[in-house]
């Protein structure tokens, strides 16, 4: 099987400074939290509400009528629902309820909007319009039903949201961020993720588990990759963030192995890039991103790559179709 992180190193000269020169932080003035009533979007809001509690961030739920979908039973008991009026007024009626249980717990702002459209895309719109700064949502695994009608949702919201998303399976623990993995390979933007990790880990008190994966014949980069895993040490030390690193050989299934050394270390968090197995710079997600997410038993966060720094190595990058 062809391999990208290989083809693309091999032709591109390995640049330090990307890690140094990268501006994605983590900022914490609005979580934005997608909810559909399901049990992975209830499991949602605690994560958010915990965040913004946290980071004393506010908090908006947002809710999408998707009219096809309202055979689903979102609402218990089950009502018959037959205008848009209507609809709105049932879906207004639990975020109120949802908004007071968030209050009297939190002790949070809590803003409530209610949309019509397609999800996907009212959501990353949403996004946009409040300036999010994290977007929290659940996902599912890859039931045929569930993948359609929620999980599809969530991976376009990951591929085009203008902040990071932070999504979870059902057995999601919501109790906090102690240990954060943080894994590397070869592509240019894997390293871009280190400030955002190191601010977020920072701010929960926890501490970052940094690890390399190299793949059956990638093991004559592995002092190249040591060297990415000692940046980050120095940038999380400079901030008092607890460290550890370890550098995986011979790694068949980088997304298996990530969740598989996610659960040896007792991480409750793992972060990565949209585009962590492809040069494509956030515009498609690929299948290492969609395995982890979905694949994980905790929270993930997705984050996009900024596109100032891919452009600038572009000449160095050769164009690539997939793994």
């Amino acid at each position: 099987m062809w391999n990208p992180g290989v083809h693309a190193i091999k032709n591109w000269q390995f640049n330090p400074n990307l890690i140094i020169k990268s501006m994605i932080r983590f900022h914490h003035s609005k979580v934005l939290i997608p909810v559909d009533f399901s049990e992975t979007s209830l499991l949602a809001i605690k994560h958010g509400a915990f965040i913004a509690q946290l980071t004393k961030a506010d908090l908006y739920v947002l809710h999408v009528i998707n009219t096809p979908l309202m055979s689903q039973n979102m609402f218990v008991p089950l009502v018959t629902i037959e205008d848009q009026t209507e609809i709105q007024g049932k879906v207004a009626q639990r975020l109120a309820l949802l908004e007071q249980e968030v209050k009297t717990e939190y002790g949070i702002g809590f803003h409530a909007i209610i949309k019509s459209g397609n999800p996907a895309k009212e959501i990353t719109q949403t996004a946009q319009e409040i300036k999010a700064s994290l977007v929290v949502m659940g996902t599912h695994g890859y039931s045929p039903i569930e993948e359609i009608m929620i999980g599809s949702v969530a991976l376009k919201v990951i591929m085009r949201s203008p902040c990071p998303t932070m999504t979870m399976s059902h057995e999601a623990s919501h109790k906090g961020y102690q240990r954060i993995v943080l894994p590397f390979d070869l592509t240019v933007n894997s390293k871009q993720k280190a400030h955002f990790a190191i601010e977020f880990a920072k701010k929960f008190n926890a501490a970052i588990y940094a690890v390399a994966m190299l793949g059956p014949d990638e093991g004559e980069y592995k002092a190249q990759m040591e060297l990415v895993l000692h940046q980050v040490q120095v940038l999380a030390e400079d901030k008092g963030v607890p460290y550890h690193t370890d550098v995986l050989d011979h790694v068949k299934n980088r997304a298996t192995g990530t969740v598989h050394y996610a659960s040896q270390v007792g991480a409750d968090l793992i972060m990565i890039m949209t585009d962590q197995d492809t040069e494509l710079s956030g515009l498609f997600l690929g299948p290492y991103s969609q395995q982890v997410i979905h694949k994980s038993h905790v929270p993930v966060v997705a984050i996009r790559p900024e596109e100032l720094y891919a452009a600038e190595d572009a000449d160095l990058i050769p164009s690539t179709s997939g793994n």
